[in-house]
Formats: C-alpha cells, sequence, structure tokens
C-alpha cells in the first residue's frame, strides 16, 4: 500500500520542469548537472504540526504550499533561484492518506508557482504528529551572493516587504477573530509568499552588501546583521503600515510590538552602502517597487560600538535581546 501511494503522489508531482535532472523520483538517488556558471546555495525547512501549523487553522493544501514558500524565500534572500529537492514526510500512526494527497497537492502548486521540480523524498513513520521537512537546492550566479556579514559603518538597513501581516493572522486563528478585514493576515500565515524576483534584482545591485530572511522577526534578523558584521544597529524607525494599525485594532493588540516582535512574514532585510543608498533609493522606487505591493522601509543604521547590539535611538538608548520569533502554534 505504501509504494501504491508513493508512485500516486509522484503523479501529483510530474509535469513540472526539471532543468538538470538526469535522474529524479523513482530511483535511489537523483543525478544532477548543475546549470553552468552557476553556483549552489542549499537550505532546509520543515512544517511541523502544532510547531508551525495547526489542522483546526489550515488545509492541506496550504501546509504543502507552506513548505515549499518558507524554503524558496531562504534562497530569494540570497538572489537565488529554486532548482529542486527532496522531502522527508513523518507520518503519524493514524495518518490518512487522503490529507497526505492534499499537502502534495498544495506541494506541487508551489513547485509549479516557483518554476522547479522535485527529485525525491522518504515518507517514514514517526512517533508523533504530522512533519514535513525539505531541503531545496538553489543556484546563483557566480559571485553573487549578499551575506550577513556585509554591513560597514554608516549603512542603511531596509526591510522590503509587509511586516506584521503574518503574525496578525496567526493572531486571528488564534483569537477567533473572524473580521473579515483580517482575511489578507490569514492569508499570509497560511499561504506565505517568498519575494524571488525581488531577492534577484537586490543581490544584483552594487549597493546591497548584506541581506537576510525576516521570518524569525525584526528583531532577531537586525541582531543576526548585527553579530555577523561586528557592528551595532541603531533604530531609528519602526515600519508600522495604517493596516497593520487596523488590524491591531481588530486584534487588542500593540502595532509596534506585532511588527517588532511577529515572525513567518518573510520579507527581506537588506543593507545598503551610504555611498550609493541615493542611487538605490531611486532604482528601488522607479524599478523594484513599480507595480508591488510590496513596501520599502527606513529601519535604520550600523554603526561601530563597544561590541554588537541592536538599539533605539532616542533620547533613552535600550538595547534589545535579539530574540528569536517562536514559531509553535500549540
Amino acid at each position: 500500500m505504501e509504494a501504491d501511494l508513493i508512485r500516486e503522489l509522484s503523479l501529483i508531482l510530474a509535469g513540472i520542469p526539471s532543468t538538470g535532472v538526469l535522474a529524479g523520483i523513482g530511483d535511489d538517488a537523483a543525478l544532477l548537472s548543475p546549470p553552468p556558471g552557476r553556483n549552489l546555495l542549499v537550505t532546509t525547512d520543515s512544517q511541523r504540526e502544532n510547531v508551525h501549523f495547526r489542522w483546526e487553522w489550515t488545509d492541506p493544501e496550504s501546509v504543502g504550499y507552506r513548505l515549499v514558500a518558507v524554503n524558496v524565500s531562504d534562497i530569494a534572500s540570497k538572489g537565488g533561484a529554486p532548482w529542486t529537492g527532496v522531502i522527508a514526510v513523518g507520518l503519524p500512526a493514524d495518518y490518512d492518506p487522503e490529507v497526505l494527497r492534499g499537502v502534495y497537492r498544495g506541494i506541487a502548486e508551489a513547485c509549479r508557482t516557483y518554476k522547479f521540480s522535485l527529485v525525491g523524498g522518504d515518507l517514514s513513520r514517526d512517533p508523533g504528529r504530522w512533519n514535513f521537512v525539505m531541503t531545496l537546492l538553489g543556484t546563483a550566479p557566480g559571485g553573487v551572493f549578499p551575506p550577513r556579514s556585509g554591513l560597514s559603518e554608516g549603512d542603511a538597513l531596509y526591510l522590503l516587504g509587509r511586516p506584521g501581516r503574518a503574525r496578525a493572522g496567526f493572531l486571528s486563528l488564534a483569537k477567533g477573530v473572524t473580521s473579515e478585514a483580517l482575511g489578507p493576515a490569514r492569508l499570509a500565515f497560511r499561504r506565505p509568499r517568498a519575494l524571488l524576483a525581488e531577492g534577484q534584482a537586490l543581490a544584483l545591485r552594487p549597493e546591497v552588501v548584506a541581506t537576510i530572511d525576516s521570518s524569525d522577526g525584526l528583531e532577531r534578523s537586525l541582531s543576526e546583521l548585527s553579530m555577523a558584521s561586528g557592528l551595532s544597529i541603531r533604530v531609528d524607525s519602526l515600519p508600522v503600515t495604517e493596516e497593520i494599525r487596523d488590524w491591531s485594532r481588530l486584534l487588542g493588540e500593540d502595532p509596534e510590538t506585532l511588527v517588532w516582535t511577529g515572525g513567518e512574514d518573510y520579507d527581506i532585510l537588506l543593507g545598503v552602502r551610504k555611498e550609493g543608498e541615493e542611487a538605490f533609493l531611486d532604482w528601488a522606487r522607479t524599478v523594484l517597487l513599480k507595480g508591488s505591493e510590496e513596501g520599502l522601509h527606513y529601519v535604520g543604521r550600523a554603526q561601530k560600538a563597544p561590541r554588537p547590539a541592536v538599539m533605539f535611538s532616542g533620547e533613552a538608548t535600550k538595547r534589545v535581546k535579539g530574540r528569536g520569533f517562536d514559531h509553535t502554534v500549540s
């Protein structure tokens, strides 16, 4: 029966472009031929029941789509393109095959959206709950890789995206706030998007010196850039939009806290070299953001300090702890 199910899942994934895949699903190992002139990127991420999702709040297709999108976001933040990947699934003892089929339909939908195929994976019993782990290979042009460690003194920090949306969606579900106005927030939580085209464009700009996927929240992401670069970051402005203020009122939440500590937005936090900031902003306004729903928000600047830290500017300078976003939804 398990062999039949594997064949059925393989058919769900069939028909997706697979450039450079010489042997894929159906053998002991995949045989790949990397595109000439491009470097490989590798990332892995997971979706675990009662850690990243709850069945009461979502559907199988969205769980599968989310698994792919969160991995693609890591590749996107480094200017790459997803190429191929594998998925390992842990099945609970009482698993429903139709739920698994639904998850794979969502996986296939996301693979088509981001234009890559899978080349294999694994199904096994899990003593706990549903557990999906994806390893994704991506490619990037040779010499293109904006690291976390690229900041210099005076460089500006910007956030590309719509921070706080996923956290608002999560809180809407957790609190049972069913307002239609929060529908886009719930969708952002259930089916995140990866800024693939934007990430590729950013990585090619000479002014962009550092990038990080903001899935662990703005606070943690700034702290990671600070530590990697050996500099402090002074936060001058939090990217709180009117949309977030409206949603925060419905949820009874503080909008600044929602943006600062919320996670799973899969935005891109980037460092911009101070000497090229004006040229970068002109390009961003006329090219990057043209026709886009995303925003580009100024956050702060890198500065020298006795030790790396993230601090708020103002009369009372406040150091922050760099805490990560807690993905647990149980």
